[in-house]
């Protein structure tokens, strides 16, 4: 609660009710639990799996979907024609999946779930941290505090008196 008091501190600011946005937000509140039912799944079942044999499916899944929805917005399968966007696919496809995921399930096989759960939380405090420093973006008191409280209820659920 501490660590979710943090994120409403560091983007309560930016919260608008929006009832065109239930759908969008309901599709995320799905994929979240579809994420931590898979994490859970995959810490019980695949423990003598390679990494990549749980990661490669996902990704060709993901990959056909995409390109079924393309298809079916008229986009068409076009390859980008610049170099600077392949340099972004090239990017994320390394880092943003391949690395990030093989590193997420080989991680999976020696910490708990919920310990790895943690890195979602993490995910706002590094993004205001790098827009402080490359962006030049300067941090508020709520911000401030909205880290404390995300680094205070990670170390207080990770804590040995805890477990």
């Amino acid at each position: 609660m501490l660590a979710f008091g943090g994120i409403v501190a560091l983007f309560g600011d930016r919260v608008r009710l929006d009832p065109a946005g239930f759908g969008p937000m309901l599709a995320i509140v799905g994929g979240t639990v579809c994420a931590a039912a898979a994490g859970v799944a995959t810490k019980r079942h695949g423990g003598n799996l390679h990494p990549a044999s749980l990661n490669a499916p996902a990704m060709l899944i993901g990959a056909a979907a995409l390109g079924a929805a393309s298809l079916a917005a008229g986009d068409g399968l076009v390859l980008p024609r610049d170099w600077p966007t392949w340099s972004a696919i090239v990017y994320l496809a390394i880092a943003g999946s391949v690395i990030t995921f093989l590193g997420y399930f080989t991680l999976l096989k020696s910490w708990s779930v919920t310990s790895l759960s943690f890195i979602s939380v993490f995910t706002p405090t590094i993004a205001l941290f790098l827009g402080f420093v490359f962006l030049d973006e300067r941090p508020t008191i709520s911000s401030g505090v909205g880290a404390a409280l995300i680094l205070g209820g990670v170390a207080l659920a990770l804590s040995d008196k805890n477990h």
